[in-house]
């Protein structure tokens, strides 16, 4: 009876003070975390199918069709209460004056007589939606706990870029991708629909563009895997446009304008904004495939950009953006603007007749004046334009928005002078990237990017003013190595919850602890319909990078030079990082544990301090050819005692199979019997095009 009755009260006060097994002090268990979250008590509400709703909407409030079909097709069992005056499981109640507050906000309240949602417009019913199906997902009898909570996002702009033109995607696979991602409630799918190797939207004006150039070969198993030119093939007989096509050795697809319009619709309904990509100046192989006359006059070394002082150029992209933007409702064009080389402007007659027409001391004034051109054309039509962080390069319009993507730089430059941006790294939001081990993953674009690296990015981290011109964040899943649409859903998930966790979820409320559960969860619950990466048995980084080796070089310093033309300064670069004792991890690009050394011939001096007994040297390689990054096979080790005269060291060179692909460390050196103060390292990699990564130098 003791036992009894102390139970008893152990169960009472945990339901006075809100201590159940659902209430995570953390938030409640959904993706991304609710604003705030107050349990009320420990009971919970059953939620089955066929329970009935009840809408209570002011006058004036639009949406109301639109979320009802949505409603009923929302996965969440809901039907209307059959009859005026019943009483419903759920009521919403949806206008300005039931809740004003930020655009998307609502509230929520569960208690023993049902659910009661609360928001301004039908955007944050919506959102309350996506928040009770999760809730409701997470226990085994579709219970929701008693709780009272406040939501609201904490940026307008929370996007994931696809890459449909290195591989294409169909209409199906987006609408699947749509649902997830308006359940993990992001507000933009930009698409990024021409580049070098396709064009994949079917226009009006440009009807050769998808006939000639949205087919050809599959870019990585053609070009990446074979290391053979791209070839475009004409549009195969019987292609039904917003399908893949992929037999006979022809590969590709595009949308039509019927297609855009489907996806366009079903997006909103999902409070989700279709934002297009038509790439200018650069990334144009394909349009320069079929209009060879937009090429630079005299030579043209780049393949890729158009000439910026043909106005016949400018007409063919004035007509194509004039029907994309008739035909995408978005309030942004998104035009690129990114890795334009200037090499063909240098040369042509026709660029530099327009740089000395309107007074442009150079080709990036011309870059400039290009974007610029563009950008007037744009805001003449009622729109906002978009580019890479690049479009800076010789002064930018202060209508321009900035997508940052090399690092975070071009987006702190940007907000200090004015223009709204668009966070999206390559360090933390390149969803190409690899996840995990090298060795047990698909082969990726660069090597590892994982889940923890993602959620730990604060965009507002580095932003000393103007912060409201941070209009939010994007992940980027580009498709050099991505074919299937398992691979694309592989490579998005669940790093791209992690990404709308960001863009939703108050600044300062991140916990990583508590993200990876709800994460690991919900993958459990997408079993069966999407494929995610298995989170549970995520092996992550280099095991051996976490712990210090045995060395002599603890104080030693080591610098770098570089005989090329590269980044590092001809007085060298301070790489003591190299002999710390510690080896690298599986991220190379963005990481100090790995430095990138080009392809031109390199030496590192490393002093010692003193005069030391050394046994043994050697030196860590990334050998990964799939990808551009090459182990050098000529690496020389010399000793001096005085740091003027230098003596060899007998240590083998590498030696490495001609076909290698796929990724690898391998370690150059070997065993030596020598005193010296200073230990000297060369490498070269002759006429190899691939880049060398170097890792740490040992010295024993």
């Amino acid at each position: 009876m003791r036992n009894f009755i102390l139970t008893l009260a152990m169960s009472v006060m945990a339901c006075t003070f809100g201590l159940c097994a659902f209430a995570q002090p953390e938030g409640c268990p959904v993706i991304p975390q609710v604003s705030s979250y107050s349990p009320q008590g420990c009971q919970s509400l059953p939620l089955p199918a066929g329970s009935t709703y009840k809408l209570d909407v002011q006058k004036g409030t639009e949406g109301l069709q639109v979320f009802e079909e949505y409603l009923a097709e929302s996965g969440l069992g809901l039907v209307p209460a059959p009859r005026k005056g019943a009483k419903a499981l759920v009521r919403f109640k949806v206008g300005p004056k039931a809740l004003k507050a930020k655009d998307g906000a609502y509230t929520i309240e569960v208690g023993r007589k049902g659910v009661v949602v609360t928001a301004g417009g039908f955007k944050g019913a919506f959102y309350a939606v996506q928040t009770l199906k999760q809730l409701a997902a997470a226990s085994s009898d579709r219970s929701i706990p008693y709780c009272k909570i406040q939501d609201e996002p904490r940026f307008a702009y929370r996007g994931l870029l696809f890459d449909l033109v290195r591989h294409f995607h169909g209409k199906e696979f987006i609408f699947r991708q749509l649902d997830l991602m308006s359940s993990l409630k992001m507000s933009v799918l930009h698409l990024h629909l021409t580049d070098n190797e396709g064009w994949r939207l079917e226009l009006d004006c440009a009807p050769e563009m998808t006939r000639e150039a949205a087919f050809g070969d599959s870019l990585f198993f053609h070009t990446i895997l074979s290391r053979s030119p791209l070839r475009f093939a004409t549009e195969p007989e019987g292609y039904v446009s917003g399908t893949v096509y992929d037999r006979n050795s022809v590969y590709g697809g595009y949308f039509s304008k019927q297609d855009i319009r489907e996806i366009i619709d079903y997006a909103a309904a999902r409070h989700i904004e279709i934002i297009p990509e038509i790439e200018f100046p650069g990334h144009n192989k394909a349009l320069l495939h079929v209009h060879p006359e937009f090429f630079c006059r005299g030579e043209h070394g780049v393949d890729n950009v158009i000439c910026a002082g043909d106005d016949a150029v400018f007409d063919f992209f004035f007509k194509v953006l004039e029907e994309v933007m008739d035909l995408f409702p978005s309030q942004y064009l998104h035009i690129g603007g990114d890795e334009a080389s200037k090499a063909n402007w240098l040369k042509c007659s026709h660029c530099q007749e327009r740089m000395r027409a309107e007074g442009l001391k150079d080709v990036y004034e011309l870059q400039s004046y290009c974007i610029r051109r563009m950008d007037s054309f744009i805001s003449a039509h009622g729109k906002k334009m978009i580019g890479w962080d690049e479009i800076l390069e010789g002064g930018l319009s202060e209508n321009a928005t900035v997508m940052s993507w090399r690092g975070t730089e071009g987006g702190l430059e940007s907000i200090k002078k004015g223009h709204d941006v668009i966070m999206t790294p390559n360090t933390y939001y390149y969803l190409d990237y690899g996840q995990d081990s090298p060795f047990k993953e698909p082969v990726a674009f660069n090597t590892y990017l994982p889940l923890e690296r993602v959620y730990s990015y604060e965009p507002e981290a580095e932003i000393e003013s103007g912060a409201s011109h941070l209009l939010g964040v994007q992940g980027n899943l580009w498709s050099e190595c991505v074919i299937t649409d398992g691979h694309f859903e592989y490579m998005l998930y669940p790093r791209a919850f992690a990404i709308a966790e960001t863009g939703w979820s108050p600044k300062g409320s991140k916990d990583y602890a508590s993200f990876r559960e709800r994460a690991v969860a919900l993958c459990k619950q997408l079993k069966g319909q999407y494929n995610c990466f298995d989170l549970d048995n995520e092996a992550g980084d280099r095991p051996e990078a976490s712990v210090k080796r045995p060395c002599i070089t603890q104080n030693a310093k080591a610098v770098l030079y570089s005989a090329g033309k590269s980044s590092i300064p001809a007085e060298g670069k301070d790489v003591s990082g190299l002999v710390d004792g510690y080896l690298g991890g599986w991220a190379m690009k963005g990481s100090d544990d790995w430095i990138d050394a080009g392809r031109y011939a390199t030496t590192v001096d490393i002093d010692l301090g003193e005069i030391k007994d050394i046994h043994y040297v050697g030196a860590e390689f990334v050998d990964y050819n799939l990808r551009g990054m090459g182990a050098p096979q000529d690496t020389e080790f010399y000793f001096s005692a005085d740091g003027v005269q230098y003596e060899l060291a007998p240590v083998p060179q590498l030696k490495l199979n001609s076909d290698r692909k796929y990724y690898s460390i391998v370690t150059a050196g070997g065993t030596v019997e020598a005193k010296a103060r200073y230990v000297r390292l060369r490498f070269n990699t002759g006429k190899a095009k691939n880049r060398v990564y170097l890792g740490e130098i040992i010295i024993n």
